[in-house]
C-alpha cells in the first residue's frame, strides 16, 4: 500500500495512472478509440495544442500566463490567408503571409512584455485585454467572414501533408518545435536566466540578469508559438476567420495545469507541457467518441483543472513534508560539538 501511495504521490505516477484509467474506460465503452485512424486524429489535435503549450511554457516559467493565444492564432491565420488570397494562392504569397503573420505576433508579444515589465500590469490582465482587442481586429479585417484557402502545394501540405506518406506534417512540426524549445530551456544561457527569473526575480536582478528583457523575449516566443499554431490550423481547415482557434487558450492553460507546471514560475519543462497537451487531446477525443455534447466540454475542462491543481498541491506539499523529514533525520545524526 505504501508503494502505491508513493507512486501516486509522484507526478509521473499520477500521469500514468490517468492515462491508464482513460484507456480502461475507452476499452469498455468505445473500442474505436484504439483504431490507427483515431490515433492520427489525436496526434493532429495535440500537435496544435503542443506547439502552443511549448510557447506558453516560457511565460509560465516566469510566473505569467497568456490568455490571448487563441486570438493571436486567429490573427495569424487570417493575415496569412489574406496574403495568399491576394497573390492568387501562390507560394510567394503564402510565405509573405507567414512572415506578416509572425511579425504581427512578435509585435503583440513585445507589447505584452513591455506592459508587464515596465508598467507592472499583471500578465493576466494584459493578455485578457489584448485577447478581446485582437479578436475585434480580426472581425474588422475579415468583416466577420471567412477567408477560404484555395489551391494546392505548400499551403495545403503544411496542414494536410504527410512525411513519407505516413506522419502528418503538423506532428512533424510539433516534434521539431518541441526539441527546439527543450534545447533553449536546457542548453542555453537564456534558458538558465528564464528559470532564475521565474524562481526569484529580485535575486536574479542582483546577480546581473536582465529580467525585463528576459520577460519580453518570453512573451515574444509565446506569441510566435500561437502564430505558428494558427497558420497550421488555417492550412488544415483551408480557411480562416474570426472563430479560428477560438477557445484554444483554455486548452493550452489546461495542458499547463495538467502537465504539473508550477504557475508561480521557476519550475517545469517541455515534458510536462507535452504531456498536458497529450492528455487534453485524448480527453477531448474521448468525449467526442462517447457522444458527449460539446456544451459539456467546458464544464469537463473546469473539473480537470480543479482536480489537476489539487493533485499538484498534494504532490508539492508531500514533497516538502518528505524534505523536512529528511532534514530532521540528517540534523539528528550530526554529532553535537562543544
Amino acid at each position: 500500500m505504501k508503494k502505491v501511495m508513493n507512486f501516486l504521490g509522484n507526478q509521473w505516477g499520477q500521469r500514468l495512472t490517468i492515462i491508464a484509467l482513460i484507456m480502461i474506460v475507452m476499452a469498455i465503452f468505445e473500442q474505436s478509440f484504439f483504431k490507427p485512424s483515431n490515433a492520427t486524429n489525436i496526434l493532429l489535435a495535440i500537435s496544435l495544442y503542443g506547439i502552443m503549450a511549448c510557447g506558453m511554457l516560457f511565460v509560465v516559467l516566469i510566473g505569467g500566463m497568456d490568455l490571448s493565444m487563441g486570438s493571436m492564432a486567429a490573427l495569424a491565420a487570417v493575415l496569412m490567408s489574406k496574403s495568399a488570397y491576394a497573390s492568387g494562392f501562390t507560394t510567394a504569397g503564402f510565405f509573405t503571409g507567414v512572415l506578416i503573420a509572425l511579425a504581427a505576433c512578435i509585435v503583440v508579444g513585445i507589447v505584452h512584455g513591455i506592459l508587464v515589465t515596465y508598467f507592472s500590469i499583471p500578465a493576466f490582465v494584459v493578455t485578457l485585454a489584448t485577447k478581446y482587442l485582437i479578436y475585434g481586429l480580426v472581425l474588422l479585417v475579415t468583416s466577420g467572414r471567412y477567408v477560404q484557402i484555395l489551391g494546392k502545394g505548400i499551403i495545403q501540405q503544411l496542414g494536410n501533408g504527410r512525411l513519407f506518406g505516413t506522419i502528418p506534417m503538423p506532428v512533424v512540426i510539433f516534434i521539431i518545435y518541441a526539441f527546439v524549445c527543450t534545447f533553449i530551456l536546457s542548453k542555453t544561457v537564456f534558458g538558465r536566466r528564464l528559470y532564475a527569473t521565474g524562481g526569484n526575480p529580485v535575486a536574479s536582478q542582483l546577480v546581473g540578469i536582465k529580467t525585463k528583457s528576459t520577460t519580453i523575449v518570453s512573451f515574444i516566443i509565446c506569441s510566435i508559438s500561437a502564430g505558428i499554431g494558427g497558420i497550421i490550423l488555417a492550412s488544415q481547415n483551408m480557411l480562416a476567420g474570426p472563430t479560428t482557434a477560438n477557445g484554444y487558450e483554455g486548452n493550452v492553460m489546461t495542458a499547463m495545469v495538467v502537465g504539473g507546471l508550477n504557475l508561480a514560475g521557476g519550475e517545469g519543462g517541455t515534458a510536462g507541457a507535452i504531456f498536458g497537451a497529450l492528455l487534453v487531446g485524448i480527453i477531448n477525443n474521448m468525449l467526442n467518441l462517447l457522444g458527449v455534447p460539446s456544451d459539456y466540454t467546458t464544464f469537463v475542462q473546469g473539473v480537470i483543472i480543479i482536480v489537476a491543481l489539487s493533485l499538484n498541491m498534494y504532490t508539492s506539499r508531500r514533497s516538502q513534508g518528505l524534505l523536512r523529514v529528511r532534514q530532521r533525520k540528517t540534523n539528528a545524526k550530526v554529532p553535537m560539538t562543544k
